[in-house]
């Protein structure tokens, strides 16, 4: 066998599961999904043709993507309101949540 051709073969495994991260610049990353499409445009507007049999074309608008993967919290795998999880947890980050409420109940005594 030629080298070229192992070497092809063994490469076809890791392209055919290998996944698409997408890393932004403030350090947030995006894991594209199976069947999803990646389109990197600078326009302002963004369209997606569709042929038709019968001749038509179909011009459709896309919005960006402003998805982003969860990131690991300090309190993963705790229990809420132990008190490893109220050391560990940072209230107020988003807002309001359920987690503060809970925070409030078990950790400052509300």
């Amino acid at each position: 066998m030629s080298k070229s051709f192992v070497f092809a073969v063994t490469m076809i495994p890791s392209v055919a599961f290998s996944q698409t991260v997408i890393y932004y610049e403030d350090g947030t990353s995006y894991t594209v999904k199976d069947n999803e499409h990646v389109y990197v445009s600078q326009a302002g507007k963004m369209y997606q043709k569709k042929d038709y049999n019968n001749g038509n074309v179909y011009f459709t608008h896309k919005t960006p993507n402003d998805q982003l993967d969860p990131e690991a919290s300090p309190t993963d795998g705790l229990e809420p309101g132990s008190p490893e999880w109220c050391d560990a947890y940072t209230p107020y980050q988003y807002g309001y949540t359920w987690d503060d409420q809970m925070y409030e109940r078990a950790c400052e005594g509300g």
